[in-house]
């Protein structure tokens, strides 16, 4: 099959459809517990931080001015078509380095862990928050578990999404207690061990320990978090 598209900015792709065969990725037998986040775009349960790209607010400026000059053109004009094709090139700019991010982190993380644990996050309500919704979809999460999961049934390894109430980044990896008052603090120190506690950090770890307790002792389709 051969399929022909084209863009917003122009530009024409040809998709061919063809069969071929793959190499899965190696297995490392190893497990990891992620946490997306907006400060780091993934900690993993190992420390390992993916920095957050914030392309939207990195050119932000170029597009407030692109879009700011087409506001100027008369619709249906020359200068208004060459300037919408300027503006789509500058979103198709952030649109592919975002991709781009997203295949080489989910690809990393799969070739160094056979089972990867990450929230079920509920992006959709996450979104209602309109102080941080333009930084969530900026950041592109469910976009990224979803390159995570077929490439991982590509390779015969595993995704597996813990309940998205279990109280990740407020309990204490150490002793179990949970920071009930916990706002949006990047460090807190539990008061019934003194630990110093990464509120990502803690959180990936939390999330490897509930992945692993339902993915090896089989807990209830609900579960119920303290």
């Amino acid at each position: 099959d051969l399929t022909i598209s084209l863009t917003h900015t122009g530009k024409y792709f040809v998709s061919i459809l063809t069969e071929q065969g793959y190499e899965p990725i190696e297995k490392t037998n190893k497990a990891v517990g992620i946490d997306l986040g907006l400060r780091s775009f993934v900690i993993t349960s190992e420390g390992i931080r993916y920095p957050s790209q914030r392309l939207l607010k990195k050119y932000h400026n170029k597009l407030a001015t692109a879009q700011k000059h087409l506001s100027r053109k008369k619709k249906g004009s020359n200068n208004f078509e060459k300037q919408k094709v300027k503006v789509a090139k500058l979103y198709e700019k952030v649109s592919n380095i975002r991709t781009d991010y997203l295949h080489k982190v989910s690809l990393d993380l799969l070739r160094k862990y056979d089972i990867i644990f990450c929230e079920d996050l509920n992006i959709k309500g996450m979104m209602k928050n309109h102080r941080l919704a333009r930084n969530i979809g900026d950041a592109a999460w469910g976009e990224f578990v979803r390159m995570l999961e077929y490439k991982a049934e590509m390779n015969d390894k595993h995704i597996g999404k813990i309940d998205r109430y279990c109280p990740s980044s407020k309990t204490c990896h150490t002793c179990g207690y949970v920071n009930r008052g916990l706002g949006y603090e990047e460090e807190w120190v539990c008061p019934e061990c003194g630990s110093v506690v990464d509120r990502d950090w803690n959180a990936a770890l939390n999330i490897l320990s509930a992945g692993l307790a339902e993915y090896t002792c089989g807990l209830s389709e609900n579960p119920v978090w303290i």
